[in-house]
């Protein structure tokens, strides 16, 4: 039988389909307001990765894709803080990135608009692209307006990155809690077998860690499972005893 998912891993789930949910809702809402026809959302991680996180519109991630490809075009240049980029036929951009316009060309797509998307948050960069297939009547106004929907995009990903965080601690002190009872049930263990005080028992405990070069949780794990074989020790102890 598969192991169930853990509680940290269905919160990290759940802000992962939250996420989701909202940045196509301000796609979706952009495109309508904005007067475009598809937008993506283009995301580089903290080791380099770059995709496409959200679409409209499936047919038109291969405009982004020819970039991340070529490592150059408009949604890439504007991942770290730039101005807006408006690129139409009439635009000398073009000729600067070749796949992205030959791409964007046989789809059918004669207007992009690429905007930096401003995230406080250093995990990850974001762009919004949006996509016309036609050229633009006024093209500063949907600028404009496209930077609100661009810093709507960044509240939800600081949101979903605070909410990410919020998990992680609540799963980092569940396991000092777990850690912590251990401790104590080992010593227990060594107080009722040695008749010694708390206090000794917690320095034996020390010194078997310095002695065995493991941490105090890992003594405490395998001294308990000692004591009640019914209680395995964890993948971490389950190989090691203490000296």
């Amino acid at each position: 039988m598969a192991d169930l998912p853990s509680d940290a891993q269905l919160a990290a789930n759940a802000v992962e389909v939250r996420l989701n949910q909202l940045i196509n809702l301000i796609l979706e809402t952009a495109v309508d307001v904005l007067g475009f026809d598809a937008a993506t959302v283009t995301a580089r991680e903290p080791g380099g990765h770059i995709a496409t996180i959200g679409a409209t519109d499936q047919r038109v991630i291969p405009i982004d894709d020819a970039q991340y490809e070529t490592g150059s075009g408009p949604c890439l240049t504007v991942l770290d803080p730039h101005a807006p980029i408006y690129v139409d036929e009439a635009s000398e951009e073009r000729d600067r990135w070749e796949a992205f316009a030959l791409t964007a060309l046989h789809l059918g797509i004669h207007s992009t608009l690429s905007v930096h998307v401003p995230t406080d948050t250093a995990d990850v960069a974001a762009s919004l692209n949006l996509y016309a297939r036609q050229r633009l009547d006024q093209p500063d106004e949907q600028i404009r307006n496209a930077e609100g929907f661009a810093a709507q995009l960044a509240a939800a990903i600081e949101s979903a990155d605070a909410l990410k965080a919020t998990a992680r601690l609540a799963r980092d002190m569940a396991d000092a809690m777990r850690s912590r009872a251990t401790i104590e049930q080992a010593k227990g263990i060594l107080m009722s077998q040695h008749r010694i005080t708390a206090d000794e028992a917690f320095q034996r405990l020390v010194a078997l860690s310095q002695a065995s070069n493991q941490k105090l949780r890992v003594i405490a794990e395998q001294l308990v499972a000692e004591h009640d074989p019914g209680s395995a020790p964890t993948s971490e102890t389950a190989d090691r005893r203490p000296a």
